[in-house]
């Protein structure tokens, strides 16, 4: 393949690793591309805090949303803030990636070296 090939597969394997578990597509398709690599780190790191937030959420919801109106209140803006937060850092990512920039994540990009791919 060419490198402006390359270069277009690894921006969508780049922009794909942000849209949940396909951060484990780069590490299988193109290990030594850095910039896929990348993405797919950051991605993988996305992946996980939406798992923990998700955990956090169901547990608010199944403690304070026993509380008549105003838990249905709380759990109903939490998951829309919650939702709209990650969805928002996912839609960064992803047109960061396609646009061939090297982005990271505030605070969750410090981490990315220590992802094990």
């Amino acid at each position: 393949m060419n490198e402006q090939g390359e270069l277009k597969e690894a921006k969508l394997l780049g922009a794909a690793s942000y849209i949940l578990f396909l951060c484990f597509l780069p590490p299988l398709l193109l290990r030594e591309n850095q910039f896929a690599m990348h993405h797919s780190r950051q991605g993988f790191l996305l992946f996980c805090l939406e798992i923990f937030v998700a955990i956090l959420v169901y547990i608010v919801e199944h403690s304070l949303g026993l509380i008549p109106v105003l838990g249905l209140v709380i759990v109903v803006l939490l998951k829309l803030v919650t939702g709209l937060g990650l969805l928002f850092i996912a839609a960064i990512g992803i047109v960061r990636a396609i646009s061939g920039q090297y982005w990271r994540i505030p605070i969750l990009g410090d981490y990315d070296s220590r992802v094990p791919f």
